[in-house]
Formats: C-alpha cells, sequence, structure tokens
C-alpha cells in the first residue's frame, strides 16, 4: 500500500513537471530588438538576426557574416491570496534567459546559420509550508536548443529556410503530498524530481516579398518529444504536524512528454525611411499535449491533461530618428493554455496577458549594434487555484501574474 502512494506522488510529481514544459510558459524572449515590439515582426523585420530562430528564410536578408548574442532578463510577480486569509508570492530570483546567433552567406542564393536558444522555461518558488504545497514548492525547467539552418534566396520575391533542433531539457520539482491517512491524520512527504532528456525537432520558414518595402513570412516549428529520465526522491515525513522518522529514499522515475509545435505569420512594412510598421500573429499547439505516460519501477500511470491551444497577436513600429538611433514600441495579447481552472498549479500559474514594450537600437559603430528593450507582461481574466484538479473547493486566486522582462543584445557584421 505504502508503495502504491508513492508512487502515485511519483505520478502527481512527474505531471506537474510536464505542466511546467507546457502550459503557457514557452519563452518567446530570444532576441532583445524583437522584445521592444512585443515581437511584432520577429524575424522578417530585418533587425538583427534573430531569424535564424523565428523564421530561417529571413537569413536572407542579411548580406556576410554576422553574430548576435545576448540575453532577456525576466523577473515574475505572482501574487496569490488564499480563501483562508493566507499570501504567498512564487516569485523566484532573476532568470537570465541567453540566446545566441550566427548568419553566414555562403553565396549568393544561400545562407547558413546557427541559432542557440532556450525556447522553454519556468522557474517558480514558494515557501517549503506554505497552504498549498501540494500544488507546488518551486520548479526549475530549462530546455536548451541548439539549431542549424539553412536558407534558399530563390528569386528577389522569395525565400525558403529549414533547419533541425537538437534539444536538451533538464527538470528539478519539488512539492508536498498526501499520500496516506492513519485515523483523522495525513500522512505528507516532500518529493522532489530531478530529470533530464536529448531529443530532436525541425523548423522551415519563407518569406514572400512582393515589392521592396513589404515583407511577409511564414514558420512552423515541430513539436520535440522527450522521454526524460531521472530521480525521484522522497524525505521529511510527517503525521498530521508530527515528523516521522525515515531514511531518505531515492527512485528512478521515467516521463514521456513534448515541448508543443507552434506556427507563426509575421509581416513587415517600411513605411519610409522614418517608420516600420510590424505584425505577428502566432499559433501553438498546447491542446496536443492530452496525456502524460509516467514509468515509476514496475508501476506505468496515465495523468490526462486539460490545456488548449494558444494565440499570440502583437503589434509594433520602428522609429528611425536618426542613422545611429531606433526608437521602436509593441503591444500584444497572448491567451492561456489553462481552459478550466482546476488544472491551474502553483509553479505554472498561467492566464491571459498582455504585452506592453519599449525598446531602442543604438549603432555604435559601423559594424556594431547595441539593443536595449524592457516589456510588461500582465496577466488578466481568470486566476483561480483550486486546492486539487477535481475542481471541488477553490483555495484561493492569484491577485497578480505579472512579468517583467529587460532584453540587451549586440549584433557585429563582418
Amino acid at each position: 500500500m505504502k508503495t502504491m502512494m508513492k508512487s502515485v506522488a511519483v505520478a502527481g510529481l512527474i505531471a506537474m513537471a510536464s505542466s511546467t514544459y507546457a502550459a503557457g510558459f514557452m519563452l518567446t524572449e530570444q532576441s532583445a530588438s524583437s522584445l521592444g515590439r512585443a515581437y511584432a515582426g520577429a524575424g522578417v523585420d530585418g533587425s538583427d538576426i534573430s531569424g535564424v530562430f523565428y523564421n530561417p528564410a529571413t537569413m536572407t536578408l542579411h548580406p556576410g557574416t554576422q553574430i548576435q548574442a545576448g540575453f532577456v532578463a525576466i523577473g515574475l510577480d505572482l501574487d496569490y491570496k488564499g480563501n483562508d486569509g493566507t499570501t504567498e508570492n512564487g516569485r523566484a530570483n532573476t532568470q537570465p534567459i541567453p540566446f545566441g546567433y550566427i548568419s553566414h552567406q555562403a553565396t549568393d542564393n544561400v545562407w547558413v546559420g546557427l541559432a542557440m536558444t532556450v525556447p522553454f522555461g519556468m522557474g517558480t518558488e514558494y515557501d517549503d509550508n506554505w497552504s498549498l504545497a501540494k500544488r507546488g514548492i518551486s520548479a526549475q525547467v530549462l530546455t536548451f536548443d541548439f539549431n542549424p539552418n539553412v536558407a534558399w534566396k530563390i528569386s528577389e520575391k522569395v525565400s525558403l529556410g529549414a533547419g533541425m533542433s537538437v534539444q536538451y531539457a533538464s527538470a528539478d520539482l519539488k512539492m508536498k503530498d498526501q499520500v496516506g491517512q492513519q485515523g483523522n491524520m495525513p500522512l505528507t512527504m516532500d518529493g522532489e524530481i530531478d530529470a533530464d532528456s536529448w531529443a530532436w525537432g525541425f523548423n522551415v520558414g519563407m518569406m514572400w516579398t512582393p515589392v521592396d518595402n513589404l515583407r511577409f513570412g511564414l514558420s512552423y516549428r515541430s513539436k520535440v518529444n522527450h522521454h526524460a529520465k531521472g530521480d525521484f526522491t522522497v524525505n521529511n515525513w510527517r503525521l498530521g504536524d508530527m515528523a516521522i522518522t525515515r531514511p531518505t529514499t531515492k527512485y528512478d522515475a521515467a516521463a514521456s512528454l513534448s515541448t508543443p509545435a507552434w506556427l507563426m505569420a509575421t509581416a513587415a512594412w517600411d513605411v519610409n525611411d522614418l517608420l516600420s510598421l510590424y505584425a505577428t500573429f502566432r499559433w501553438t499547439d498546447w491542446s496536443s499535449f492530452k496525456d502524460l505516460d509516467i514509468n515509476y519501477s514496475v508501476r506505468t500511470k496515465n495523468v490526462h491533461n486539460a490545456w488548449k491551444d494558444t494565440y499570440l497577436v502583437s503589434l509594433g513600429a520602428d522609429m528611425r530618428f536618426y542613422d545611429w538611433w531606433t526608437m521602436r514600441a509593441g503591444i500584444g495579447y497572448e491567451t492561456s493554455a489553462v481552459d478550466e481552472a482546476q488544472y491551474r498549479t502553483a509553479i505554472i500559474p498561467d492566464a491571459d496577458r498582455l504585452w506592453l514594450a519599449l525598446g531602442s537600437s543604438f549603432k555604435v559603430a559601423k559594424d556594431f549594434q547595441l539593443d536595449v528593450s524592457a516589456a510588461w507582461l500582465h496577466g488578466i481574466g481568470e486566476r483561480d487555484l483550486y486546492a486539487d484538479d477535481k475542481g471541488g473547493v477553490k483555495a484561493g486566486r492569484f491577485d497578480t501574474l505579472d512579468a517583467y522582462l529587460l532584453g540587451v543584445q549586440m549584433v557585429y557584421k563582418f
């Protein structure tokens, strides 16, 4: 019986690991300059070479050899208020998300490039003994993606691109769970999973330039199927409020999960020498992640999820006041992957979000560009948190689900 309860606890924890990959914490932040317009026109804008990630066909906008490196730092404000009067905030330390790109024109019509990004990630942390610790205590999840690409300029109007992603995923998650009961006293323990995985996927893109000052892009990234393996550690047993002396135990654990596919359409219109306008629409296939298979010892468990596809729409503009200085701004709206509130966990408290962004580019030298941007992601709409995924008891609500982003990067042209 105790072994079965431990198995159920492992299943619950790994299910939370899957949601950290899946439910609305895809990291769009792979460019500091595009951040300044809420990723409107990402890639097809031509202001940096991050199109190696967003749409490889747009490498044909950049002659010669260029490199780009930078980061976007993300700080969270997850202010929770329980119906029982308790308060908590899941903010962890500010998380820097690094990225790097290389683009090289091999011939008059062929470009090659490499994108090194962190396309999915999460970092939240609550007190070990907060009132809803069974809905999550902490999460540190990152994916590192190595993505070589090639682009072919078919004509002055049409370019195509494609690439392959080799992706590493690492997750460390902690929760408290009730695994039994003696009389009226619950039997609880702390559980922590540390697992990782290598997997691969692909991406394709195209760009159409009907006239010199108007560009349209369409790109697709496949889902990546991860089969994570690692350790599940159990300690800190308690019967009610009384600590129980039991040795720390470590088990082998594995789970199969996927990061979702997405499709992005972008547009750029260079109105004149001063002004450019941009737009992005992105669909993300979160609904494809319906089930999670967990293997623990000799047991297999299936966990059903209830997420939905998400959409990002953003509009932005660049103002080139001088040859050396460009200002930009953008606004966007992104829907949440959480379809039913009882499936929202503390470590992935997703909601619809409003993007507001500002940024600037500085041409420091003929071949050197510096970009700085900032954005506010404001969670809006339904933000309830339930005591479990059965939907019976509403425990409280997140008053604030906000993120604050600051991006810095450099671009150098050889």
